[in-house]
């Protein structure tokens, strides 16, 4: 858990964008801790997400797409919600360019059990 209180978010800045796969509505991002302290304590295990916050609009659950072995950043593909309705924070997020600062809180729910393919 990044923050000793799990309803505050951690600033974080989007350092890199990617487009996926000819698609206009599935984004990669990829995130940067501002504070060193948030990013040491940010450990999380495959399967485990996080609430994204933008500010002002609200915030959303994300899966976790990148390894817990990389280090430096976290990344979320994130697919802009609502075919007929936009999601409010997927479509914020979308709107968003590199350098934008966003809230991060987690990581949190259960992780994906490894160990039962080790067997």
């Amino acid at each position: 858990m990044i923050n000793k209180n799990p309803y505050i978010p951690a600033p974080v800045e989007i350092t890199k964008i990617i487009d996926e796969v000819d698609t206009h509505d599935i984004k990669t991002f990829r995130l940067a801790f501002l504070n060193k302290e948030d990013e040491a304590n940010f450990k999380y295990l495959p399967g485990q997400f996080a609430e994204l916050s933008i500010y002002g609009k609200g915030e959303s659950p994300i899966g976790i797409a990148s390894s817990p072995t990389q280090t430096g950043y976290i990344e979320f593909t994130v697919q802009r919600a609502g075919a007929v309705v936009p999601g409010l924070v997927t479509s914020a997020l979308h709107d968003l360019d590199e350098g934008a600062k966003i809230g991060i809180r987690g990581p949190l729910g259960n992780s994906w059990p490894i160990e039962f393919l080790e067997k």
